[in-house]
């Protein structure tokens, strides 16, 4: 297998990243029509990686083999409203490994990089939301340990009411 290397991402390497976004974001969208995006999602998403680059609570890594980046994740540290015991918790955004490098170990490399990061700031607890129709991120979550947590719901307005 090649060697993969997880780092923390830089600027010149959005344009790499916003690529794996689109290409994650068609495959959703070919799973439920509600991922569509809008006409100016890929400038809007340029903006949001380099609005959260200097915020302390949020990474972005990503995976590359052989300098070519084939992975990437969003990682951050949110905060619980005071009523829970748990006051913090890491929040993965997304996590998106190219089609090409999907059940090579890119996604596990990646998922251990985020964890031991969220570890080293005194995190215990990871969320993240995945598509109950995206099938193969089910199943990449359950076997590196996630369980289910709350169930998002979806209720569209009708235009008559």
């Amino acid at each position: 297998m090649s060697s993969i290397e997880i780092r923390r991402a830089d600027r010149s390497d959005f344009p790499a990243v916003t690529k794996l976004w689109l290409e994650m974001m068609e495959y959703h969208l070919s799973l439920d029509p509600r991922f569509e995006l809008s006409f100016d999602s890929e400038q809007a998403y340029a903006e949001y990686l380099d609005s959260i680059f200097d915020n302390y609570d949020y990474a972005v890594f990503v995976a590359q083999i052989h300098g070519e980046i084939v992975g990437y994740t969003i990682a951050m540290i949110l905060s619980n409203p005071a009523v829970f015991s748990l006051s913090r918790y890491g929040f993965i955004a997304e996590m998106m490994v190219t089609k090409e490098h999907q059940r090579s170990g890119v996604g596990s490399h990646l998922w251990n990089f985020v964890r031991r990061w969220f570890h080293r700031r005194g995190v215990s607890v990871i969320q993240l939301n995945v598509s109950p129709n995206n099938e193969r991120g089910c199943q990449f979550w359950k076997r590196v340990g996630c369980s289910e947590f709350l169930h998002i719901l979806w209720h569209t307005i009708p235009k008559d009411l």
